[in-house]
């Protein structure tokens, strides 16, 4: 992916000057164009920069058969220039005035990114409404991106075993749902991309009722918004809305699944527990769970895994967040000697340590609420994290509004909640059992690694 290493310093109190946000300002405008341009503004002198964000309401998990991989060859191809606006002419704008640019593909969209003093968020918004109906696509525009997309897979997946891994996981895991496949495509995704398949998608979806244009920072609401409308207003309503992706939360999943990989000599065990999607009355406890299971400084499953019983190589706990739900993964390492139903036995009597929930403490609860509630109050002081919580809280929750009311209703959330989610979706569900193997293990770790937990002790 395109990737600008920014280093960023930040100055100012947090939360001990002022109140979290809390509240919509008082100049937001939230508004949807007659073409179905989605617009949100939020002006704020205090800020030394002006965030802009596109998101397109396309990702990978919007593809079918004919256009895999082509969410991500978009991120590339939209910087190919126009009839207007030559290639380079956006990377130019920025370095000239100090900006940063970027994008990146998810599975649920992709998303285009500029930070720029005030005096050139002119030209972003001009270069950003030419490419999104001009766009330069030619073979030659096309062939050199599929190169540079086909050299990051080589750099990726296909020599990361870890990376392999996670997507042959991910494929046994979704099976026919959408988030099977991953946002970089395959090489022979890539390499099967035609000139009419890639204009066709870019006629589909690039186009404003699947967009979302935000700008945050130093900058006059109404007198932005007149601007907006000129440089988007006349581009037609044309185009498609992808069908929306169902929810993970009570999709079909298999029992168990059983995979090899040329991994380091260990074997891992998962259990993945299903997640609703982010617009359910239970976001916010669950994120607050997932932030003291998994991000606190102790690790309860791993604490209790490989600390105290000393089962384990490693433990933790992983979470990955999509727009139409997400999963729970509890994994553990172990060397090669340990029978598969042996190590989920190990991993199961955690996990009844864990339902007893001594992990869920006042003093957890609130070092966690603290930690979550920096973050949002952090969105005062840079545009770039605004820019995006109101973004994704649209696209995610259906109210960018929701980033100002987050903080409130994260305070409110008490262990009671948090110990009613963990029951709901750990406690009571059923987990899918993912065990991998490595492809080798040399003789010597097959007949002797069980003598290592004697030596650990």
């Amino acid at each position: 992916m395109r990737m600008h290493i920014v280093i960023a310093g930040l100055t100012g109190l947090l939360a001990s000057a002022g109140g979290a946000l809390s509240a919509p300002p008082p100049g937001l405008i939230d508004r949807v164009l007659a073409n179905g341009l989605a617009v949100t503004i939020a002006p704020d002198t205090s800020l030394p920069i002006v965030s802009t964000r596109v998101w397109y309401h396309v990702g990978a998990a919007n593809e079918t058969k004919d256009t895999r991989g082509f969410a991500h060859l978009f991120e590339h191809l939209m910087f190919s220039g126009t009839p207007t606006h030559e290639k380079g002419a956006w990377e130019a704008h920025h370095h000239r005035f100090g900006g940063i640019e970027n994008a990146h593909t998810s599975w649920d969209e992709t998303t285009y990114e500029s930070d720029i003093p005030p005096a050139g968020i002119h030209d972003v918004l001009a270069m950003e409404a030419d490419r999104m109906v001009n766009l330069r696509l030619d073979e030659a525009a096309l062939e050199n991106e599929k190169k540079i997309v086909t050299e990051e897979l080589r750099a990726t997946i296909e020599n990361d075993p870890y990376d392999r891994m996670l997507v042959a996981a991910l494929k046994s895991l979704c099976g026919d749902h959408p988030y099977a496949v991953t946002p970089l495509g395959t090489k022979e995704d890539i390499a099967a991309a035609t000139l009419d398949q890639a204009r066709a998608f870019y006629a589909r979806y690039y186009r404003p009722r699947n967009a979302h244009l935000v700008i945050v920072g130093p900058v006059d609401g109404p007198a932005t918004l007149a601007e907006v409308e000129r440089a988007f207003g006349a581009i037609r309503a044309a185009g498609e809305t992808p069908p929306d992706v169902p929810s993970l939360w009570g999709w079909r999943f298999p029992e168990r699944i059983a995979l090899k990989e040329d991994l380091p000599p260990a074997e891992v065990a998962v259990l993945v527990y299903p997640l609703p999607p982010p617009d359910s009355e239970d976001d916010v406890a669950l994120s607050l769970m997932e932030e003291i299971l998994g991000s606190s400084q102790v690790d309860p499953f791993r604490e209790d895994l490989v600390r105290k019983r000393r089962q384990a190589l490693e433990a933790g706990i992983q979470v990955l967040s999509l727009r139409r739900g997400g999963v729970l993964c509890f994994y553990s390492a172990v060397l090669p000697y340990r029978r598969e139903a042996g190590q989920f036995d190990v991993m199961n009597e955690t996990m009844r340590t864990l339902e007893r929930k001594e992990w869920l403490t006042d003093a957890r609860l609130a070092g966690a609420k603290r930690k979550m509630l920096r973050a949002i109050e952090l969105q005062r002081y840079r545009a770039a994290d605004l820019a995006d919580a109101l973004a994704k809280e649209r696209w995610w929750r259906g109210d960018a509004a929701l980033a100002f009311t987050r903080a409130d209703r994260l305070a409110a959330i008490s262990r009671a909640d948090v110990a009613r989610v963990f029951d709901r979706y750990v406690t009571n569900a059923k987990p899918v059992a993912v065990y991998i193997q490595p492809e080798k293990v040399p003789v010597m770790l097959q007949l002797f690694g069980w003598l290592l937990p004697l030596v650990m002790r």
